[in-house]
């Protein structure tokens, strides 16, 4: 999970934020902020924690390990920041066969064959997998590789530090030393294509059943400078030169022949990620924190606030459907995506697999919806994304044997479903289908 340092607008304090969050609290002033992501990609850097004192303590530390002369009083220091792609993404994974672990009665799915009578709701079958397809395997997935030539420098990928160093803005991460920023070679639309190729590496390293197909869904590309020490010490024909983690210290490798190094500047380009007033667009009013979901109501103008793509904001209308509801329905939110009114469960279950299959069957079915002036009182909260859904959706296309390629989505819209409570389950009073309460257990 990528982490970002970025300071409130409010008071300038600092906030370490996760990627994936949508609104948080400031720690310091208590402001409801959101995240704001640039329309390309964010740039972003990691900031130096060692000096050029204390790397050169820790060059000398290597050294005298391997009981070598240690480095020469007054050695050149640089600051370099080196560039590199990363990108994170849902990966679907679909197989020959599937998982013993997943296979038959361990899936929360059940028959309520014999309530009918009872509930009014029709029976229906208990949800059987097709050997010759499998299910689709979803996990998230973190690649990063550098923007630079192979082998030029010894940082080969940034691996788990993304995920344990807060990363900033590039001004914010320079000090008062001049440091060099590495231009950074290839395309960010290139991560994708490496994502891909990594995917069908490990898959076919690492399971047993052949990898028939992948997908990304919601690739989030980020460039990454990362801050590295070049010493050098010359003199009698015997120069040595050495690159040093700026954040960990740890020595990367020593360097026969250092590149030609840019010139020094202030700021890399690019733009970061932001920070802004978490406010309703329409009526200015403050809206609810809750980093569990991506959209938010406001308690003012009743507007639907919604997070999408790379964190704008956009009024989301919804449609409510009219099917009667019992007295103990709450209405759940689904992302429906046309042609095929495919549904996309909004609201929070435990198990994106789980959450495909839920989707799979109840999509499709004879449903009308209609906006209301006097939307129900008891709405659950929208805890997935509309850029993640649109992923989801082509996976439950290809569930009921249709093509995605042939009907790409053409467009997109929330609508809320009375489901109804039994024992803690859910029901669907349309297909009789019943999520268990082990699905909808928090993620």
């Amino acid at each position: 999970m990528l982490i970002w340092r970025l300071n409130c607008p409010h008071c300038n304090g600092p906030n370490d934020v996760a990627m994936a969050r949508h609104c948080l609290t400031c720690r310091h002033c208590g402001a409801g902020l959101w995240l704001r992501c640039p329309d390309a990609y964010p740039t972003v850097a990691g900031t130096r924690q060692i000096d050029c004192r204390e790397a050169v303590f820790r060059w000398d530390h290597y050294l005298k390990e391997q009981h070598r002369p240690l480095s020469r009083p007054g050695c050149a220091a640089d600051l370099l920041y080196l560039p590199f792609w990363r990108i994170s993404a849902m990966v679907a994974i679909r197989r020959a066969s599937p998982p013993a672990h997943i296979a038959g009665d361990s899936i929360p799915f059940f028959d309520i064959e014999g309530m009918g009578d009872r509930n009014g709701s029709p029976a229906i079958e208990r949800w059987q997998d097709d050997s010759s397809d499998g299910p689709w395997d979803i996990k998230p997935w973190d690649l990063s590789f550098p923007a630079f030539d192979h082998g030029l420098w010894g940082l080969d990928s940034l691996g788990i530090r993304t995920q344990t160093v807060a990363l900033g803005g590039c001004a914010e991460s320079t000090s008062s030393i001049e440091a060099r920023w590495w231009p950074p070679a290839g395309r960010g639309e290139d991560a994708a294509t490496r994502l891909s190729e990594s995917v069908a590496a490990v898959s076919a390293q690492t399971h047993r059943s052949e990898a028939l197909n992948h997908r990304l869904i919601a690739p989030q590309i980020s460039l990454i400078y990362w801050p590295v020490w070049l010493l050098a010490d010359g003199g009698k024909g015997s120069g040595r030169c050495v690159e040093i983690d700026a954040v960990s210290g740890r020595v990367i490798r020593e360097n026969p022949e250092t590149p030609q190094l840019p010139e020094p500047g202030d700021s890399a380009g690019g733009e970061s990620p932001k920070l802004l007033p978490h406010r309703c667009p329409s009526c200015g009013n403050d809206l609810s924190v809750d980093s569990e979901l991506a959209a938010f109501p406001c308690s003012n103008c009743g507007m639907l606030v919604a997070h999408v793509g790379n964190g704008d904001r956009e009024i989301m209308p919804c449609d409510f459907s009219t099917d009667s509801a019992s007295h103990n329905s709450v209405w759940y939110p689904f992302w429906v995506f046309e042609p095929g009114q495919i549904m996309v469960p909004a609201f929070s279950i435990r198990n994106l697999r789980f959450l495909v299959r839920f989707g799979a069957n109840v999509s499709g079915q004879d449903r009308s919806f209609s906006t209301s002036d006097n939307p129900p009182a008891r709405l659950a909260g929208v805890a997935l994304p509309s850029d993640v859904a649109a992923g989801l959706a082509e996976l439950i296309r290809d569930q009921k044997s249709e093509s995605s390629q042939a009907h790409p989505p053409s467009s997109t819209r929330l609508v809320f479903v009375p489901l109804r409570s039994e024992a803690g389950d859910l029901v669907d009073p349309v297909t009789g289908l019943c999520l268990s309460r082990r699905a909808l257990a928090a993620s």
